[in-house]
């Protein structure tokens, strides 16, 4: 395309959980996301894409707006449906749901949160319902560096065939599990057919695009600050100092949306 990508945004599951639970900080509260569609779309008048017209935007679309952004969900959760779904579909916010084929249905272990709970067959088809994409996020949600080619298949190819025969869709775009990539994984998505892969922050190409992390530490300053087209640079020096990036997310605590 011939001006900036849309910003992408990356959500997990929409809950309340104990940080005991969420070491990784997936899950957000139905609140904060509820906050977070607010301020993306009226305060900062971001326009969120649908797939077709984030792949519209790739392909060179000049009348796709340059304050244009994509939301997409990583792991397919239950809670999306139950918790993001009806939010996004009221304030008319498409999206994007990356699942995992062999997954569909699971239930958490003793270690996992109850939210935890990945989206069965029935769940996904009512996803759709809600005008939200259907994406792959390979077959059985392994990191993809260093697989053989063997298994690079199953989590490519095979994963997209086992999608359409499930819900009669073809997904379009792909998200790497974890963000984990290399050379080989990308050629594998590429070959399978996908027009576009997902990576984390930092991308290498239309088959690792980079996408903004949104998670349970961020505040409403932490997430007007990642809209930032200059948050990429800001990050890798936040990343080198920790202290500050810890101050800056205790600052500011969850409050209602400020004009």
């Amino acid at each position: 395309m011939t001006g900036p990508t849309p910003l992408v945004l990356m959500y997990h599951g929409v809950a309340q959980v104990p940080r005991s639970l969420d070491p990784a900080n997936i899950f957000v509260t139905k609140e904060a996301i509820s906050h977070q569609i607010a301020r993306l779309t009226e305060r900062h008048g971001f326009r969120p894409l649908t797939e077709a017209q984030y792949l519209a935007a790739l392909a060179g679309e000049r009348s796709v707006p340059s304050n244009s952004c994509l939301v997409t969900f990583d792991d397919g959760y239950a809670s999306v449906l139950d918790e993001a779904a009806p939010l996004l579909a009221a304030a008319r916010v498409p999206a994007i749901c990356y699942v995992s084929p062999g997954l569909l249905g699971a239930q958490p272990d003793r270690s996992e949160p109850a939210a935890s709970a990945r989206l069965d067959r029935d769940g996904v088809q009512a996803l759709r319902e809600y005008g939200i994409e259907i994406g792959c996020h390979s077959d059985l949600h392994a990191s993809m560096r260093g697989m053989s080619a063997e298994r690079l298949r199953a989590a490519t190819s095979v994963a997209r065939e086992e999608m359409e025969a499930l819900f009669g869709h073809t997904p379009r775009t792909f998200a790497y599990p974890y963000g984990d990539h290399d050379a080989a994984a990308r050629a594998a998505v590429r070959e399978a057919g996908f027009e576009c892969a997902f990576a984390t922050y930092e991308g290498y190409g239309r088959f690792a695009l980079p996408r903004v992390d949104i998670n349970a530490t961020d505040t409403p300053f932490t997430f007007d600050l990642k809209l930032r087209r200059l948050y990429p640079f800001l990050r890798r020096s936040l990343g080198r100092v920790p202290v500050v990036r810890r101050a800056t997310h205790h600052v500011v605590g969850y409050a209602p949306r400020q004009p």
